[in-house]
């Protein structure tokens, strides 16, 4: 049997402007994250009525969802990338740049419950899951030339056999019985979709690929989306626990379950694919994402930002503020991260040491990438 000739990952060509698809897809993604932390976390939900049900069970539908996108957006690019230590610093920078003065900023205003341990999980941001999101892609970053590697030297049977067999104990396991089964961590599923991702963009005559990429796998995704949100809705009216309820919460919640896995990936195909070109504005708003998310979920921070500043509490069932409140905050946070991406991040990007780090790391990673075949 003929063995194909495999490829190290290349370093991405700067031909093209980056397409804004995608970044805009990471925007509407962090408006719907945003969200769900409204309708769960600002003490302002009720479900008294019908409608003020649908409205934050719709509110809480799409947060889950657009993590699993930023993971599937990330593994698109770095599958075929060489590693890059810098991708890490920036990570992590951008973490401490504003989980430390934040928390010491909050820690002066009055009525504050900041105390010593606040101030420690600031210092030590990625050993604690109160940012579970952005300390799970620390690792998965870390191990992305270990997952290339598995990528790019097993062949398309071996790789398509590891992700059913992934697929079925963490995917299969978890839609059945609405519960985590032994791959229980969120990191795990951040693997999987990473190798799923990769597995499709290497292949991308696969079946799985070409039903996605047709105009009926969104608008499936979108009705399976909104159905999932009415029913529970409606069942957080009528107070229905139980099994029904457990389902409804569980694939709501849970990024390795399957309506949630495959209604990101159509999403996910849908955007990619989508003609807008490259836009500047939207690709400066994109790129300030991340930042938005820490900003706003920051310990120190949410107490305030929910109570102290826009008191959510005392607007229940009001959609129009929701979506005040949701678009302020995106809007004010993106400013911030902008603005400190140019005064603080830029100029340690230029220093010695962060350019010294980066070569050590580069080199290790390197070390690896020489296990790969030579391509001819």
């Amino acid at each position: 049997m003929a063995t194909a000739v495999l490829q190290r990952p290349q370093p991405a060509q700067k031909t093209r402007a980056r397409q804004s698809g995608l970044e805009l897809l990471r925007i509407l993604c962090m408006l719907f994250i945003i969200a769900d932390h409204y309708a769960g976390q600002s003490g302002g939900a009720v479900y008294d009525t019908l409608p003020h049900a649908l409205l934050y069970a719709l509110l809480g539908a799409g947060s889950r969802m657009g993590c699993s996108i930023f993971v599937m957006i990330g593994a698109w690019f770095l599958c075929e990338q060489p590693f890059k230590t810098r991708r890490v610093l920036n990570l992590w920078l951008s973490l401490w740049l504003y989980t430390v003065p934040l928390t010491i900023l909050c820690y002066f205003v009055p009525g504050s419950e900041v105390g010593l341990g606040t101030l420690r999980w600031a210092i030590f941001p990625v050993s604690t899951k109160q940012l579970w999101f952005v300390a799970a892609y620390v690792v998965l970053l870390l191990l992305s030339p270990v997952l290339n590697l598995v990528l790019h030297t097993a062949s398309r049977q071996s790789l398509r056999g590891m992700l059913v067999l992934f697929g079925t104990l963490l995917v299969g396991y978890s839609t059945l019985f609405a519960e985590d089964g032994v791959f229980s961590d969120v990191l795990w599923t951040f693997l999987y979709e990473y190798l799923l991702v990769g597995y499709l963009r290497r292949y991308p005559d696969n079946r799985l690929s070409r039903a996605l990429q047709t105009w009926q796998a969104p608008v499936l995704a979108l009705l399976v989306a909104i159905a999932l949100t009415a029913l529970r809705g409606a069942a957080l009216w009528q107070g229905i626990g139980g099994k029904p309820m457990q389902y409804l919460e569980y694939y709501r919640t849970a990024l390795c379950a399957a309506p949630n896995l495959l209604c990101a990936l159509a999403f996910f195909f849908f955007f990619k694919n989508l003609a807008v070109g490259s836009l500047r504005a939207v690709n400066t708003v994109a790129s300030a994402t991340l930042g938005v998310y820490i900003i706003h979920q920051t310990p120190a921070v949410m107490g305030l930002l929910w109570n102290g500043i826009f008191h959510a509490a005392e607007h229940p069932g009001s959609a129009g503020y929701a979506l005040f409140v949701i678009v302020a905050i995106f809007a004010a946070c993106t400013v911030i991260d902008l603005a400190r991406s140019r005064l603080l991040l830029r100029p340690l990007e230029r220093t010695r040491w962060f350019a010294a780090l980066c070569r050590r790391g580069d080199a290790l990673a390197e070390g690896l990438d020489k296990i790969l075949p030579a391509g001819d």
